[in-house]
């Protein structure tokens, strides 16, 4: 990118990002309410992409402001977000899509998962080892999780003293977890 296409992509970039926090919506529901490219829309809010003129268009018409702003350095401030229409319509057809909305995100988390779902079943009372968490959470809940990132909210969990952790083999390869009994519970 040439130096002058580079500080306009900026600028559409940070004015993208604030235009997100102020409605409360996140790039993966904006995406969906203009029919776009959750990968695209990400480059563009990191300024490391071009923005299209329809694209500019589309932004700007779900935040109901004019395109010309997009591309200014001066600031953009929404006054409150749900009472523009567009946004208003978004946030009442989607209520149910927390992937949607910045508030919510978490609830979609593994760790809000795990707290909210697994650790409250009797699952956990005796010990499993990752895979058959995994297993266990794929055929119960229909929720896959990678083994690195359920090993990692897992041994978060045995930090704060909710889980037990044990080598099963005595060589750090396998581990096996399972509710403390004095441990906390959400």
């Amino acid at each position: 990118m040439e130096s002058k296409e580079k500080e306009t992509s900026t600028i559409v970039g940070n004015h993208l990002k604030s235009l997100l926090t102020q409605s409360g919506i996140t790039i993966v529901g904006l995406a969906h309410a203009i029919d776009m490219s959750v990968n695209h829309l990400r480059a563009i809010r990191a300024g490391k992409a071009s923005i299209s003129s329809r694209t500019a268009g589309r932004i700007a018409d779900f935040f109901n402001i004019e395109v010309s702003q997009l591309f200014s350095p001066k600031p953009i401030k929404i006054k409150n977000a749900k009472t523009i229409p567009t946004i208003k319509r978004f946030y009442e057809e989607n209520a149910d899509n927390a992937q949607f909305f910045i508030n919510r995100r978490k609830e979609n988390s593994l760790m809000n998962f795990l707290r909210t779902e697994l650790l409250r079943s009797k699952f956990l009372k005796d010990e499993h080892d990752v895979g058959e968490i995994r297993k266990h959470c794929k055929e119960t809940y229909q929720r896959s999780f990678t083994s690195k990132a359920l090993s990692a909210q897992l041994l978060r969990l045995v930090e704060e003293g909710t889980l037990l952790r044990r080598d099963k083999f005595g060589n750090g390869s396998v581990y096996l977890y399972k509710l403390a009994t004095n441990g906390k519970r959400h």
